[in-house]
């Protein structure tokens, strides 16, 4: 079952940016894991998906590149800062934290999206912000990076395919500052995270294959019931 939900999530990682932060909570169900073990694991398996992510969206010609760099001066130190912390946390205060965050993408992917034109240009300052704030709860959550700076981006006012494009390759920062603080605490799985990224890269390529050709309100609607469901069940988890 850890095998399938790998490649569903890199499918949806690819295609729309959101479905790492399905990961964490199926290895706390699935594979017997204390919440920091399973941020930890795969924090680690998203370092594949963020290298075939930013291959397969560069080949295309739509990683903006400029916007990248302005996010990892933030991304960077923000996402080990957020792994050792994650380290010190209790269980249960983890757990609720990755059920907030599945919670609030779940309903924000079932919100109606208002029009945007799809122009906005941040300036460094805000793009620094905004790349901190999403390399520390990334690191925090074992999410990933583009569960949380594609809905960011888009309610600003930044093109879909742009937001989802740039979310790939930050990906890299996020996963690679919060594996290095990772592996100094013990709680990675390396064995078990890189058999799952290398799945879950598959999926992104036939994500990102396909991102551009369909209309993805469908699938939005698909990972929000799957994240509700995820985020109900690690609720109920601390309650036990």
């Amino acid at each position: 079952m850890l095998s399938v939900l790998a490649v569903v999530v890199g499918v949806l990682v690819g295609m729309v940016g959101v479905g790492g932060v399905l990961l964490p909570p199926g290895l706390v169900a699935l594979g017997d894991m204390t919440a920091s073990e399973a941020t930890a694991t795969s924090t680690w398996a998203f370092v594949f998906t963020g290298v075939v992510g930013t291959i397969a969206y560069a080949w295309r010609g739509v990683v903006p590149w400029d916007m990248l760099a302005r996010l990892a001066m933030g991304v960077v130190p923000a996402a080990f800062a957020g792994a050792l912390v994650n380290a010190i946390l209790p269980g249960p205060v983890v757990l609720l934290g990755l059920a907030a965050l599945t919670l609030f993408v779940g309903v924000h992917q079932l919100r109606p999206r208002a029009v945007r034109d799809g122009r906005a240009e941040l300036g460094t300052t805000a793009l620094v912000v905004i790349g901190a704030l999403v390399g520390f709860g990334s690191a925090l959550t074992g999410t990933g990076g583009p569960v949380l700076l594609v809905p960011i981006l888009l309610a600003v006012g930044v093109a879909p395919l742009k937001a989802v494009a740039v979310s790939q390759a930050v990906q890299l920062p996020v996963v690679a500052s919060g594996s290095v603080g990772y592996l100094q605490t013990g709680l990675v799985d390396v064995g078990l995270g890189t058999a799952l990224g290398g799945l879950a890269a598959l999926g992104v390529v036939v994500g990102a294959a396909v991102a551009t050709r369909i209309h993805a309100d469908g699938l939005r609607r698909i990972v929000a019931v799957a994240c509700i469901a995820a985020g109900v069940f690690l609720l109920v988890r601390v309650t036990l």
